[in-house]
């Protein structure tokens, strides 16, 4: 990891010590790698995630318990991950046109 130093009018540091805790950073550093990662990757959420798999995420979890599907064997896994993954790239896709 790369080290940046950087200069702070003393308000700004006082503001951003003031977040800090409200808002589960842990140091002034967490913060800035954190409003820099916003500006940086807007197409990430604000849990990391691509909106497509967050979305998808949340899809399933509205669904009712009755529609859960349940991967027994490593082969089960391996069919549903694909068929997710091609979903995922047909919507990118579909996405990178509009």
């Amino acid at each position: 990891m790369n080290t940046v130093n950087i200069s702070l009018t003393e308000n700004m540091y006082k503001d951003i010590k003031k977040m800090l805790s409200g808002r589960g950073y842990s140091s002034v550093g967490e913060l800035v790698r954190d409003a820099l990662r916003k500006i940086l990757y807007t197409e990430t959420t604000e849990s990391g995630f691509s909106r497509e798999f967050e979305n998808e995420v949340f899809d399933s979890a509205a669904q009712s318990p009755r529609k859960d599907i349940v991967l027994k064997t490593d082969r089960d896994i391996n069919k549903y991950f694909t068929k997710f993954r091609k979903k995922a790239e047909t919507r990118r896709k579909r996405n990178a046109k509009n």
